[in-house]
């Protein structure tokens, strides 16, 4: 039996300003059965030296390991890592500068353990943005499939505030393809693809924190655009082999429409050049991604040339960003 139930993998890059508060909440949990995991990914502030200063002043200080990386690998190595390490039943991963409510880990755990389930999922709380929407579960999304309902958008992605079955990700060799922005899409898609069970948690057990300087609220460059572009190349290359079925045809034309549009909107603030995003776009725009054999709505607008695309879309999203931040 292993001694801990749970294995809590926080990755550590450049969070001097939140590790505290993201530890705290940590370290808090109502529940007993704990190992937390800091993976060092080699920032360049304080990070890790004031994460130390609070574990050792903590009772749980011998819950708490550390494991080092040699060099800046990225937060998909640093999930990865945590993964490999981790000795718990259980695994559950958190972002260095998000907190979780109190009770997080114990709701989590009652409701995989009563279930027996694969992986949790559950409600999140998002703070500091009103132009990021994350949807709660709905009982809709509660009784329809699991890929049928990752294609429709209608649960949050992130790889954070989901309680797995390690053996389960294991198994199948689950894991975070480095190098990616953007890594979680593709996570949750292979989820999907796997799980037998999942069982869903209506309460908010997550504090996610949109900051200024996130890769969620930064300007767009050339990784973020092309990791985009790589997750559709390969949805779109499953879709083309059969991996997913043809009875997701509607779903999954909504879900690539709707994520080209995305991409496209980025492009907006694009921090290179002109040609560059023009580049970008076409690929959107024409070939593969654009040639499946139902288009949704949100492909309307994709039609447009890109210089049209930023004369009518540019002040439109600007106005939305405005008004909701």
């Amino acid at each position: 039996m292993n001694e801990h139930q749970v294995s809590l993998i926080i990755p550590v890059y450049n969070v001097e300003n939140y590790i505290r508060e993201s530890l705290l909440s940590a370290l808090g949990q109502t529940f007993g059965s704990i190992e937390y995991i800091l993976v060092d990914d080699c920032g360049t502030d304080r990070s890790m030296e004031i994460a130390c200063s609070i574990v050792d002043g903590h009772p749980r200080k011998q819950n708490v390991r550390i494991v080092r990386h040699d060099r800046n690998r990225g937060l998909s190595a640093a999930r990865n890592t945590g993964m490999a390490a981790a000795t718990g039943r259980y695994v559950f991963f958190m972002d260095s500068d998000d907190e979780l409510t109190p009770d997080c880990i114990e709701r989590h755990y009652a409701v995989i353990t009563r279930s027996s389930a694969d992986f949790t999922i559950a409600n999140i709380k998002l703070i500091g943005s009103k132009s990021i929407h994350i949807k709660d579960i709905s009982d809709d999304c509660i009784s329809d499939d699991l890929l049928s309902s990752f294609l429709k958008k209608k649960w949050n992605v992130s790889a954070g505030n989901k309680l797995y079955l390690k053996n389960f990700l294991t198994s199948h060799a689950l894991s975070f393809q480095e190098g990616l922005i953007f890594e979680d899409i593709l996570w949750s898609y292979n989820l999907c693809l796997h799980t037998d069970k999942v069982a869903w948690i209506k309460e908010r057990t997550y504090l996610y924190k949109i900051r200024k300087n996130s890769i969620t609220a930064s300007k767009s460059n050339s990784q973020k655009i092309e990791s985009l572009l790589s997750i559709l190349n390969k949805l779109v290359d499953d879709w083309e082999q059969g991996i997913i079925s043809r009875k997701y045809t509607k779903e999954f034309a909504y879900m690539i429409d709707f994520s080209r549009l995305n991409t496209a909107l980025l492009l907006l603030h694009y921090s290179g050049n002109r040609k560059e995003a023009a580049s970008y776009y076409r690929q959107l725009c024409v070939g593969r991604l654009a040639s499946l054999p139902v288009s949704s709505r949100q492909a309307i607008v994709l039609k447009l040339p890109f210089v049209l695309f930023c004369v009518f879309m540019r002040p439109l999203y600007y106005l939305y960003k405005l008004l909701n931040n």
